[in-house]
């Protein structure tokens, strides 16, 4: 089943849903998921890092965005905001359960890894 979304609290009830796609169109959204596309693309390790400091980014605020400044360069307000805006179990679903794929018009669609 494919969702569509226009914001963080659609996105989320998408991802808790059965959905096996999830597209949006939104400008501020998509420029979050782009981040979350970007950051894996250098890497388990850099992902893996990202992974392991969700919980302090949820906790501690800003100690927490320095740990993901470590791995996440140049997006990481982008992707502290996200992560925050989430919810820590939301937010590593993001980077270890979804593929990232850009659409046309500016868009990008999430595909679910399958198990």
């Amino acid at each position: 089943m494919t969702k569509e979304v226009s914001s963080i609290s659609e996105l989320k009830a998408a991802m808790k849903s059965d959905a096996n796609e999830i597209i949006t169109r939104d400008g501020d959204l998509v420029k979050k998921l782009k981040a979350v596309k970007l950051a894996k693309s250098w890497g388990p390790a850099a992902v893996g890092g990202i992974i392991a400091s969700v919980p302090l980014v949820i906790t501690t605020g800003p100690v927490g965005a320095g740990a993901v400044a470590a791995f996440a360069g140049v997006a990481t307000s982008t992707i502290v905001t996200l992560i925050v805006a989430v919810g820590g179990t939301i937010a590593i679903s993001l980077f270890s359960d979804w593929e990232y794929v850009e659409i046309g018009a500016g868009g990008i669609k999430m595909k679910r890894k399958k198990t």
